[in-house]
């Protein structure tokens, strides 16, 4: 990908994030990334797909995430519980492509065929997080669970959390949680993960 495009993904990304989809407009990508609305149109064809091209890259680094991680292990519980780890310092150092994700895939709805590839991308990524619970659930490991839903479960923790923090700056207390600094959010989390999975398979974290 050229330095250009990659510009461009960033300043889009900022933006979508901060202003939501339909808010942003390729007059207002192309300016705060200094190029001509042309160079838009060359480099993504339209601003549907350069939403995609956006998620994409996205679902390509958590994908590349997971791989790395299973191959450092055969313990799908560890892997497990590591990959949740890692993509809650993911989330926190990357919010915008989270936020972007989760809040504007729905308007891709009058776009099928962009949200078909779209979902197929995305689901590639959920059915590798299911198998690891799946093999640990297989080896007994786990109790006899719901898989695809503990996998929400967990997934879903970390993406609410990441997609309403902003209120956290404004001095909202998100669901009644009080305003702290990242680090001791992600700790939270990774604890309150970690003894969720400790629930489902009865073993420790140490």
């Amino acid at each position: 990908m050229s330095d250009k495009k990659t510009h461009i993904l960033d300043t889009a990304e900022s933006l979508i994030a901060r202003n939501g989809y339909r808010s942003t407009t390729t007059r207002m990508i192309a300016d705060e990334a200094s190029v001509n609305v042309a160079m838009l149109s060359y480099y993504f064809g339209s601003k549907e797909q350069l939403l995609k091209a956006l998620l994409d890259r996205h679902t390509a680094v958590v994908k590349v995430l997971l791989e790395r991680i299973t191959r450092e292990s055969e313990d799908p519980v560890e892997i497990f519980r590591k990959f949740l780890f890692e993509f809650v310092d993911y989330s926190f150092n990357n919010p915008k492509p989270v936020i972007i994700a989760i809040r504007e895939i729905g308007l891709l709805n009058e776009r099928p065929e962009i949200l078909k590839d779209l979902q197929s991308t995305m689901l590639e990524v959920n059915d590798m997080f299911i198998n690891i619970l799946r093999k640990a659930k297989k080896v007994g490991l786990v109790r006899n669970i719901d898989v695809e839903l503990s996998v929400l479960t967990f997934s879903s923790t970390i993406d609410g959390y990441i997609v309403n923090a902003f209120m956290l700056e404004k001095e909202f207390p998100f669901m009644g949680i009080p305003r702290e600094s990242p680090e001791v959010m992600k700790g939270r989390l990774k604890n309150h993960l970690s003894q969720l999975l400790d629930h489902l398979t009865n073993v420790s974290s140490g």
